[in-house]
């Protein structure tokens, strides 16, 4: 047991290759100093969707977002909606208040939070197995955070609470401290992921990293505290808006989306998570949801070829009547198939995964590694993952790098976009001052790498992830 005392500092929204820029140049310096050169700095993959909420459960629990049935940042459950006077139950979306729901949507597992004491949490908004007098910022979040969505200026003063904060939590010796830094994606959203502002955030959070290792230096636990900084997702510049709900309403498929909840006789829905990601869902007949529609039968119904008409549509995918994934986009389709624990691949005409290769009876591992260096990497597995939800849409989309699928109800307007399965938003930092040899790596299998470290055990429960050495 090297270590005694654990900080993890996630930076909301920062794309490995911008990280990684920053690093090279030596703008980063104190993370360069106190964090890689005393550990390494890998290019992990995050999952999909690649969004707030739904991307921070594989770092506490080890689950992937569809094992954790929380496949988006906003979903509608099928099993469950129904027409209430006062409410409708079935439908979610994490965004101002109704965030407090994600705790009661996660699954009954433990936590990081669970492992250690004392802990603090600040800002981070997982925070099961936490207590409330150890949430540091459990009363400051909600304004702080709804008047810097829109005045990006607040961001400022979000980043130094923060700060201040992890610093106070540090001198107090807590063995967990979980510290989330937020403004590299408000910002991001508001200008672009290279914005003045942006890199001016990630400088701050260095300047603050600073500060946290001379202090736990000045108290000799700077060798004794392990120390970990990554991203719930990446993300990409946006210059088109794909207005998915309003399409769907001019196919015939009238549409329920947010903030329209409302919205009577409606035959489908839409349900966007990081703007890059989509579920949708369609109803049997004109008033029941059913279950999940098979690939085929929304194919025959004419959806698949309508939704592959619109520009900017990376992919559409769907479960099959056998089981199996069925992934499309214009040029080709391409099935995933999970039999007794592996994973095979094949396709018709172009791969719209671009991996060019069937692939039969791999590993968990063994797919994300075939696919590590590819447009959509881990996808075999992204792709089989999601839909063990049954929340999951019957109709999963990913847009291209440049496209988002909200026009409407956004402001201030999103110039940069996350949630979809291509590369730039998948790739995420993984800084640690430790050494890690492997080069593939999941946040899932952030879980149990760090609590293999302070030597604890998982009982009792199935987690996705895996230890890494």
């Amino acid at each position: 047991m090297q270590f005694s005392r654990f900080i993890f500092i996630l930076i909301d929204g920062a794309p490995y290759n911008v990280f990684h820029e920053l690093i090279e140049n030596d703008e980063l310096p104190n993370i360069k100093k106190y964090i890689i050169n005393q550990g390494c700095l890998k290019k992990a993959v995050s999952v999909f969707p690649s969004t707030t909420g739904p991307a921070f459960i594989p770092f506490f629990m080890g689950l992937f977002p569809g094992t954790a049935n929380v496949p988006g940042y906003r979903w509608l459950s099928k099993k469950d909606i129904l027409r209430h006077k006062y409410g409708r139950p079935g439908l979610c979306s994490y965004q101002g208040a109704d965030g407090l729901n994600f705790l009661v949507d996660l699954p009954d597992q433990p936590t990081l939070f669970n492992y250690f004491s004392p802990v603090s949490n600040i800002y981070n908004l997982l925070t099961k197995g936490c207590s409330p007098v150890d949430d540091r910022t459990r009363r400051t979040k909600p304004l702080a955070y709804a008047v810097a969505h829109f005045f990006h200026k607040v961001w400022q003063h979000v980043t130094a609470v923060a700060s201040q904060e992890l610093i106070k939590a540090v001198e107090a010796g807590d063995q967990f401290i979980s510290c989330l830094f937020s403004a590299v994606d408000g910002h991001s959203h508001f200008s672009h992921i290279r914005s003045t502002a942006v890199i001016k955030s990630y400088k701050s959070i260095d300047q603050t990293i600073g500060k946290m290792c001379q202090s736990l230096y000045k108290s000799s636990d700077l060798d004794k505290t392990m120390i970990l900084i990554s991203s719930d997702h990446g993300m990409t510049n946006t210059g088109t808006h794909i207005d998915v709900a309003r399409c769907l309403d001019r196919s015939g498929q009238r549409c329920l989306h947010y903030p329209l909840i409302w919205r009577r006789n409606v035959k489908s829905a839409s349900m966007v998570s990081g703007n890059g990601m989509a579920n949708l869902y369609f109803k049997i007949d004109a008033t029941d949801w059913g279950e999940r529609m098979p690939f085929e039968e929304i194919d025959r119904r004419g959806i698949i070829e309508f939704l592959l008409e619109i520009e900017g549509l990376g992919l559409v995918a769907g479960q099959s009547e056998d089981g199996s994934i069925i992934v499309q986009n214009r040029s080709g389709k391409g099935q995933i198939s999970y039999v007794n624990g592996t994973i095979s691949y094949k396709f018709d005409q172009v791969d719209p995964l671009r991996y060019n290769t069937f692939h039969q009876n791999l590993s968990s591992r063994e797919a994300l590694i075939e696919t590590y260096d590819s447009k959509y990497p881990d996808g075999l597995v992204q792709l089989s993952q999601i839909f063990r939800s049954h929340r999951t849409g019957d109709l999963v989309l990913s847009a291209e790098s440049g496209y988002d699928l909200r026009a409407r109800y956004e402001y201030p307007e999103h110039r940069a976009t996350h949630g979809g399965l291509i590369a730039e938003q998948m790739l995420i930092p993984l800084a640690v001052n430790f050494p890690i040899e492997t080069e593939f790596i999941r946040s899932v299998d952030i879980f149990p790498t760090v609590l293999d470290q302070f030597g604890h055990k998982i009982e009792g429960f199935e987690i996705d992830g895996q230890i890494v050495k």
